[in-house]
């Protein structure tokens, strides 16, 4: 059977994700951290990637969008990146607000502990790839905090452009940016209440490709989307239900169903196999959070704050644009809320409002269509 170009670019795909996970499933240890020229060299060559990233978006989005607005593109995904970068670092990796002490040097053990899928820091080990990830730049001889900047840097530049491509399924090419602007606002307050885990913004950039590829229908993509971004973050999941239900009207739609069903089921049990050394969980190793926490849960004082200021940031904007808005941008922002929201309270922590992004990414290019509606004139 031959393979096609699209066959090929899968294979690829999840070849890159079994390399990226080799430092974790073999329990890789970083190596002493180079200095003076090696380093420095190291460091170039790193950044040099990120600059190939923006070059490569810029050479994609010329043709369609014309030099100007390609290089508006670039500006705004580097612009943004940065900017929740830098707030990051400042309000999380540096600060002594959450352990009394810099988060950092509880992000180092975290580091090592995920990589050697140790179960006493579940569900961290469960979500090994990101930490799988930064071990990669580590074994170049980069220390820990770099390497970690330099994977934000690279998944943040990946997830505002995704996000930009999103937001053009639905939007002209003004609103997508706006979208993207809203995103970024929005972005900073997910900060509060965490530590700096690396899981999240990996975990984030695949909900927005599993939302591109479940409008444009790529169904290998999805699964890869879905499947891969499992091992990030578990939450991603919550898509195949979303497919089952919603996807109803697509061809061999009971099959496909069934398929990510199989994904969701090996990707999950099998994280949490391989950490548990092959023993059944407990609830309570679902993911490190027990039925008794779900009064403390439902009780933090909080988590409503940050949840109107994530979650619900813009929805009143769903409701004053109801009839203007796609069906497909309010079954995602319908499904995603409350999901989101139960699944917070009964195996995660209701003040962590990182968990609440990928609906917000959803209201953000809801808003972004208000603002500037379809069919508007363009600027010149």
């Amino acid at each position: 059977m031959r393979i096609g170009r699209a066959g090929w670019t899968l294979i690829g795909i999840w070849a890159f994700a079994i390399l990226l996970a080799m430092p974790a499933l073999q329990h890789w240890k970083a190596p002493a951290p180079a200095t003076g020229l090696r380093l420095a060299v190291t460091l170039v060559a790193l950044y040099a990637i990120a600059g190939g990233i923006c070059w490569v978006i810029y050479i994609r989005e010329r043709s369609g969008l014309g030099r100007r607005r390609a290089g508006m593109l670039v500006f705004l995904t580097i612009l943004l990146t940065f900017l929740t970068n830098h707030i990051h670092r400042f309000s999380v990796d540096d600060s002594s607000s959450y352990f009394g002490y810099p988060a950092v040097q509880w992000q180092v053990m975290l580091q090592d502990k995920a990589v050697e899928l140790d179960p006493g820091v579940r569900p961290h080990s469960y979500r090994f790839l990101p930490n799988s990830a930064v071990r990669w730049v580590e074994m170049t001889g980069v220390g820990f905090a770099q390497s970690r900047d330099f994977y934000r840097l690279v998944t943040g530049l990946l997830l505002f452009y995704a996000l930009f491509r999103f937001a053009r399924l639905y939007c002209e090419p003004a609103a997508s940016f706006v979208a993207m602007l809203l995103a970024g606002l929005i972005y900073p307050v997910s900060y509060e209440y965490y530590a700096g885990q690396l899981t999240d913004p990996l975990s984030h950039l695949s909900f927005i490709l599993a939302f591109i590829f479940l409008e444009t229908g790529a169904f290998g993509l999805l699964v890869a989307a879905i499947g891969i971004g499992s091992m990030a973050k578990e939450s991603v999941l919550a898509l195949v239900v979303y497919y089952a239900i919603f996807k109803r009207g697509e061809p061999r739609h009971l099959i496909k169903s069934a398929t990510l069903f199989a994904v969701a089921g090996v990707s999950f049990l099998g994280a949490r196999l391989l950490v548990l050394g092959g023993s059944w969980m407990r609830y309570d190793q679902i993911s490190g959070v027990t039925l008794k926490d779900f009064p403390l849960n439902w009780h933090d004082p909080l988590w409503p704050g940050v949840f109107i200021l994530t979650a619900c940031a813009f929805t009143p904007v769903l409701v004053l644009y109801w009839k203007e808005t796609p069906l497909e941008l309010k079954r995602l922002a319908l499904f995603l809320l409350p999901v989101l929201a139960v699944t917070n309270m009964v195996i995660s922590w209701m003040r962590e409002s990182r968990n609440f992004m990928p609906v917000v990414f959803v209201f953000a290019v809801i808003a972004a269509r208000a603002i500037v509606p379809v069919g508007a004139p363009e600027l010149p």
